[in-house]
């Protein structure tokens, strides 16, 4: 559906207040923070510390997975599977168990209530899915499309809903590891056909509100911004990048993706009239779009800063972000790309101890770089050259998970549920 002139009379655009409004100063109560760029409000941190690394206030098991913590003051959300063969699925052989919704006290890592339901491990390990927290309650998803609406401050279950059993949805090879987002008074999902691509449902209710689109359920999360003036949401699918009016899922542009699944799992950055697309696995590519008027115009096109499913940060018209040119983890590097032009500043080239399928936070115009292996790093977000700061290993395993910063403490985890905090305070 075309976007009319009246419309876009004022200039698309993010609303920062707008979009943080409902998260006290200092939270982080979503995935890649308040507005969803990975980028922190945070300066009172320390960007260097001994050659021993950061001092480690707490670890955590909170069970296998990617799922990120959300931070709501001094409370810590996250999610992880616990394998117990007591459990029993009907027709279910595969690692039966119990997927856990924990909220940990921030101070001491120690559990103030959990919420379990019978699970499997699946595919990669555990849950995916970073919790979201908006006005008092918490929104989760399992890899099988389990929606949860909890109490934040006691876990009681508010309502509950299946993408698959009530949207018909048909969930992705490797399970849902798209983040629900929560717009005014909505929560909105990506579904899948055979149900709708995109749904939102009333946050306080569960009750579906509108569906839109057709096409598979890829791994990319939606994000919030706004065009026109109003609040709205931009999506990467296996079909096509769209914005969509948050309210009424209306259909405000739109951008042929045409590629698999696997290959839209990075979820899109909006800067204004323009949006950033990158792809991954068999088609690489990325390209920059202008979206003034209700019509996709392509800025620029290459395969120069190709995110494979972690997205990049945009800081002071640079993007930073870890660039993969296949699936293989030594083939990445940490890059600077020029916003506007499309034009790679630098890399830190790939190879044995790079930064592999890392991921990346920005807060007061340095790099927080969790690489695949467990180190952490500390970088200036120079785009004249890479600086690196410090750099520390702070866990073993797998870590795709986007390390998180808030309040003086910097939150990684790994594929096994390790989950560590750092004192990075200057108190």
């Amino acid at each position: 559906m075309a976007m009319t002139t009246k419309w876009f009379r004022a200039a698309c655009g993010i609303s920062l207040a707008a979009l943080s409004a409902a998260a006290p100063a200092g939270d982080w109560p979503q995935w890649r923070g308040p507005r969803r760029d990975g980028v922190s409000t945070a300066s009172d941190w320390a960007a260097t510390w001994p050659a021993s690394g950061p001092k480690v206030l707490w670890k955590a098991s909170v069970g296998e997975g990617f799922s990120g913590p959300a931070v709501v003051g001094e409370r810590v959300y996250t999610m992880g599977f616990f394998r117990d063969t007591s459990v029993k699925l009907p027709g279910v052989a595969q690692a039966p168990g119990l997927d856990h919704v924990w909220c940990l006290d921030a101070r001491t890592g120690k559990p103030i209530w959990k919420h379990t339901y019978p699970a499997t491990k699946g595919y990669y390990y555990g849950p995916m899915v970073s919790p979201t927290v908006d006005d008092g309650r918490l929104y989760t998803l399992s890899k099988y499309g389990r929606l949860l609406c909890l109490d934040a401050a006691s876990g009681k279950v508010i309502w509950q809903a299946s993408l698959v059993t009530d949207l018909k949805a048909k969930q992705p090879y490797y399970g849902y590891s798209s983040m629900p987002l929560v717009v005014g008074d909505v929560v909105i999902v990506h579904a899948g056909q055979p149900g709708p691509a995109m749904a939102a449902m009333d946050k306080k209710t569960g009750k579906v509100v509108w569906q839109a689109g057709k096409g598979p359920a890829g791994y990319a999360s939606p994000v919030g911004c706004e065009f026109g003036g109003r609040p709205a949401v931009a999506m990467l699918m296996p079909r096509a990048a769209v914005g969509m009016e948050a309210a009424t899922g209306k259909q405000l542009w739109s951008y042929p993706w045409k590629a698999s699944p696997q290959s839209s799992a990075t979820a899109p950055l909006v800067a204004g009239t323009k949006v950033f697309l990158s792809g991954s696995e068999k088609k690489r590519w990325c390209v920059l779009l202008d979206v003034a008027g209700g019509e996709a115009k392509v800025v620029w096109e290459h395969n120069e800063m190709t995110n494979y499913f972690n997205a990049s940060v945009l800081w002071k018209g640079h993007l930073y972000g870890i660039h993969s040119t296949d699936h293989v983890s030594i083939n990445s590097s940490l890059r600077c790309v020029d916003f506007e032009t499309g034009k790679v500043k630098w890399d830190t080239g790939a190879g044995k101890g790079g930064v592999g399928k890392g991921a990346v936070t920005l807060a007061g115009g340095r790099l927080i770089v969790l690489c695949e292996k467990g180190e952490l790093c500390i970088a200036e977000a120079n785009p004249q050259r890479y600086v690196e700061l410090a750099r520390a290993k702070v866990l073993d395993g797998t870590c795709w998970t986007p390390p998180v910063l808030c309040r003086g403490r910097i939150y990684c985890r790994n594929h096994r549920g390790t989950l560590v905090c750092l004192d990075v305070s200057t108190k």
